[in-house]
């Protein structure tokens, strides 16, 4: 069973547009699916939560202190997932996945930034995008990372949080831009002549002039911590890009069963502003401040509070994560 997923905001209100696009071709082919239209970010885990639970049996319908629980095929366990939205959905969507066995993702483009569509190099054409996916996919079992937090709450008790992340997740300068992002009335405005990651671009220059680093210590996998000044920021990454197509992990590899990471230390504000320059063109790694690590976790502890982002999304500031990869994502293009 084909369940598309559809944020009906992506890319300014497009979404509604790709999916009556889709829509036609399904009923055309009479290919059996079920729509999910959902405004936001919870409701859309929590339907993928329920969707793809325990799928090796299912209840029997009937009197709810007689029913039963019957096993059903190995057709009928498989949840093949088509999500058409961008980065935020696909974050969500993946933290409601319960069963990895059974689960099947695919994507069709329809958000501003489309990182991971990027990444993946799913087709700009939608016809072509859901062609491959019915009749000729191709599947590709994927990494995915997970990230461990604390936060504190109103009456200052610390509580452990965890998110999943698709893409990236990272602590500082990135993230930064990805919260000024948030709250930006230019993206709308930009995505509607589809030039929405200008606003990436225009936001990163000006978190160079205002960013303050702070002092942190690192742990890659199980080693030795090491003292960093002024980092300005920290990312690990499963795929190459990020924030509107940026490569700071040029090496990234989303089957390895590694995070790649990019680390930026204590750069003056000019070296810093010509590296946004050059990371385009992936010549940032030029610059002994800036270093890519490959490693199946990492531990960040900052002195000062630092915004936090996954795939995007900015729940809080933190002073303490755990970025570990993880393996199994199945992916169908």
């Amino acid at each position: 069973m084909y369940h598309f997923i559809v944020n009906p905001n992506a890319s300014s209100g497009k979404g509604m547009h790709v999916w009556e696009k889709v829509e036609r071709i399904l009923k055309k082919e009479g290919i059996l699916h079920q729509c999910h239209i959902l405004q936001n970010e919870t409701d859309t885990t929590e339907l993928v939560r329920r969707l793809t639970a325990d799928r090796k049996r299912i209840q029997k319908p009937g009197d709810l202190h007689n029913s039963e629980e019957v096993a059903v095929t190995e057709e009928e366990q498989e949840c093949h997932l088509v999500v058409l939205g961008g980065d935020g959905t696909l974050n969500a969507v993946l933290n409601g996945i319960e069963d990895f066995e059974h689960t099947v993702l695919s994507c069709i483009r329809t958000g501003s930034g489309n990182d991971f569509a990027r990444n993946m190099h799913i087709n700009k054409n939608v016809e072509k995008a859901l062609s491959g996916i019915l009749h000729h996919p191709k599947e590709i079992v994927l990494d995915y990372g997970e990230i461990a937090y604390y936060t504190t709450d109103n009456i200052g008790e610390r509580k452990r949080q965890s998110k999943k992340f698709i893409i990236s997740s990272g602590v500082g300068y990135d993230a930064d831009i990805c919260e000024e992002v948030s709250r930006s009335r230019l993206k709308k405005a930009l995505n509607k002549i589809h030039l929405g990651k200008l606003v990436y671009v225009a936001i990163g220059v000006k978190q160079i002039f205002t960013k303050k680093a702070s002092d942190a210590t690192i742990i890659f996998d199980d080693g030795n911590p090491e003292n960093v000044t002024n980092m300005f920021f920290v990312v690990g990454m499963i795929h190459e890009k990020e924030g509107g197509g940026v490569p700071f992990c040029p090496h990234a590899d989303a089957t390895d069963g590694k995070l790649s990471v990019c680390l930026v230390r204590g750069m003056p504000k000019w070296k810093l502003l010509l590296a946004v320059m050059l990371v385009y063109i992936r010549k940032h790694l030029l610059f002994q401040e800036i270093t890519e690590y490959t490693c199946e976790s990492i531990c960040v502890k900052t002195e000062s509070p630092q915004w936090v982002h996954m795939d995007g999304e900015t729940p809080c500031t933190i002073t303490e994560a755990l970025l570990k990869c993880k393996k199994g994502l199945r992916f169908q293009i």
